[in-house]
């Protein structure tokens, strides 16, 4: 499956979910920056928008902000052509890394070891709440995770129905994703012209950065 393909199908179900009338008319919404996740998690708690394509980062915010209206918030996979097969895209957890030479290099790698274990999973639940299930042997979620995290559980227990974001299969992104992905969102173009002018910003970005066969 080429990355164009993906670009196009995951454009084209943003579009037909756009198309629906369920999301806010600001669709500036859609760019991971402006404004944050607080903003965008108002616009689901105040009913501005009854839909908003976003990771699940979001019910972070609206659990310190509006810990009152994090049971009605859902989440639901971007619909694709069949219904009987949309999976979720996952966005991956954080990387931590060593430097090496340095000075401390064996209490960093305990430190990284600590970080991957059960203990630093219950940590972090309790700390700042879970945004979904963890890849950590042994780590489990709470009975009480909030809705949409609860979710996102099923497309987990099927292989086929999840995948890591295409960042995390490509070695290089296009710069300007967000702002196609606003132009597709907002009628300008449709997915098919969007995903081919994605297609070029990847291909200049990989020259930039000097990649082989480009």
């Amino acid at each position: 499956m080429t990355a164009r393909f993906l670009a196009t199908t995951a454009l084209a179900g943003l579009f037909g979910l756009i198309a629906t009338g369920a999301m806010a008319e600001d669709l500036s919404l859609l760019v991971d920056n402006s404004p944050d996740t607080v903003a965008i998690a108002k616009a689901l708690t105040d009913a501005y928008t009854a839909a908003h394509p976003d990771v699940t980062f979001s019910i972070g915010a609206i659990q310190q902000n509006d810990p009152d209206f994090v049971k009605d918030v859902g989440f639901f996979a971007q619909p694709g052509d069949d219904p009987d097969h949309n999976g979720l895209t996952v966005w991956m957890p954080s990387a931590y890394y060593v430097a090496k030479g340095g000075d401390h290099v064996d209490t960093a790698k305990d430190f990284v070891n600590f970080v991957a274990s059960q203990d630093s999973c219950d940590i972090m639940t309790k700390t700042v709440g879970a945004s979904g299930p963890y890849l950590i042997n042994g780590c489990t979620l709470p009975d009480d995770v909030p809705p949409a995290v609860a979710d996102m559980l099923p497309y987990f227990q099927d292989s086929a129905r999840n995948a890591p974001a295409l960042e995390f299969l490509s070695p290089v992104k296009g710069p300007g994703l967000e702002q196609i992905t606003v132009e597709v969102g907002t009628g300008i173009r449709d997915a098919e012209s969007g995903a081919a002018l994605y297609d070029r910003d990847v291909e200049k970005q990989a020259k930039q950065l000097r990649l082989p066969n480009w």
